[in-house]
């Protein structure tokens, strides 16, 4: 049995807390400290920062199970100030809403998720919680690392992350890759641009290209369809009187299931042949990123930027959930992701049943004057209780069976 119940007004306050603690990716060392601090609180059986610097805790049950709670620590950048009518880190509360960098994006769903194992009777279930760094970078490459170390023994039968919902199931998302074409050209001076081969209209063109092609990407029935957008040119040399001869374009493509890699860049090798073929590159070559990424603790993470789709099939485990979370709140129906989570991994590669719950609007994710309604926060709590009791009934049912 674990200590006494939280009330609605202190998972408030441990939001607070957290939205008040700035964790932007890299540097999460304060927040993973006072989550664990919090977890050690709400009575789990331990809770420690592993060597990557994630938080990572354990709740005993019966020895069934095992399933896993997650969610990420980390934040993106608050972006101009400007753009922010509030302090993003003063957590202040206007008209029932929590405004805060990380309020939706997702320290309101820590904030539900530890609360409601505050209160949680002892379960057949053993429990895990992982706290993630990093998610908003490269989303699974740090639980990768926790899952293949820290807890290489655990073969998990459900995983929940606490990513807005709006308090509905989550059941699946589109996955990710980060694609960086090197387009290059040849140099001239500005005031003979015939002289050269301009890196930057090449890349651009690309660009125009792979938008134009979007229209024609694969769709899934549940997940929706794929999408591509270039989000970032670099390019050099930078001097103005001079045509730019190397260019690199970056373009975040969304996938659905079955896709690989391969799969992905042959719609850029195809864009880029239309590119030699028409003069417009000298050379022009797609690949998927690969990047080493520093956690706050100092672990080096190499990472191939591919985040594979997923869906939850178990139709009879999302009805059991959705028909218990409906007693407490009957709005409450599955829910597909636009944006990719943790569960790109632990769903998508390791092909754990994937689950999610969480308040807040998944579009505020990344705004300036970011928020999460109190009463979504306060209400998350009971529902997750709902949830997590009925995972703990339909797997030892079956265990039993």
């Amino acid at each position: 049995m674990w200590v006494k119940q939280l009330s609605g007004q202190d998972v408030i306050n441990l939001l607070r807390e957290l939205v008040r603690t700035p964790s932007p990716s890299g540097a999460e060392g304060d927040v993973a400290g006072l989550v664990k601090d919090f977890l050690l609180d709400a009575g789990v059986d331990e809770a420690f920062i592993d060597s990557v610097g994630n938080v990572v805790a354990r709740l005993r049950g019966k020895g069934f199970g095992p399933a896993l709670i997650e969610g990420h620590l980390d934040t993106v950048d608050t972006g101009s100030l400007e753009q922010w009518h509030v302090d993003p880190f003063a957590a202040k509360i206007i008209d029932g809403k929590l405004y805060g960098r990380g309020a939706a994006d997702m320290k309101g769903g820590i904030a539900s998720q530890i609360s409601a194992l505050a209160g949680l009777k002892e379960m057949d279930l053993d429990l895990y919680v992982v706290y993630t760094v990093h998610e908003e970078t490269a989303e699974g490459a740090s639980i990768a690392r926790t899952l293949s170390t820290v807890l290489r023994n655990v073969r998990f039968e459900v995983a929940v992350t606490g990513e807005a919902t709006s308090l509905n199931l989550g059941v699946g998302h589109r996955g990710r890759a980060v694609i960086d074409v090197r387009i290059c050209g040849r140099s001239a001076h500005a005031s003979m641009p015939e002289e050269g081969v301009n890196a930057l209209l090449g890349a651009s063109k690309l660009a125009m290209l792979a938008t134009n092609a979007a229209q024609g990407l694969p769709e899934h029935s549940i997940l929706g369809k794929e999408t591509l957008t270039p989000s970032v040119i670099r390019c050099m040399p930078e001097d103005v009187p001079q045509i730019p001869d190397q260019c690199v374009l970056t373009i975040d493509h969304r996938v659905i299931i079955s896709r690989s890699p391969e799969d992905v860049l042959a719609l850029y090798d195809g864009i880029c042949k239309e590119l030699l073929g028409a003069g417009d590159v000298i050379s022009c070559q797609p690949r998927l990123r690969e990047e080493t990424i520093r956690t706050w603790a100092g672990v080096d993470l190499r990472v191939r930027e591919f985040f594979p789709a997923w869906l939850n099939e178990d139709r009879s485990m999302i009805k059991e959930v959705l028909r218990a979370l409906k007693r407490s709140y009957q709005y409450a129906t599955k829910h597909v992701w636009r944006f990719s989570t943790d569960l790109a991994y632990i769903s998508g590669v390791l092909g754990v049943s994937g689950l999610g719950l969480g308040p807040g609007d998944e579009s505020m994710a990344h705004k300036p004057d970011e928020h999460v309604e109190v009463v979504e926060v306060k209400k998350a709590v009971e529902l997750y209780r709902k949830l997590l009791n009925t995972l703990n009934e339909i797997i030892t049912s079956r265990h039993r069976k």
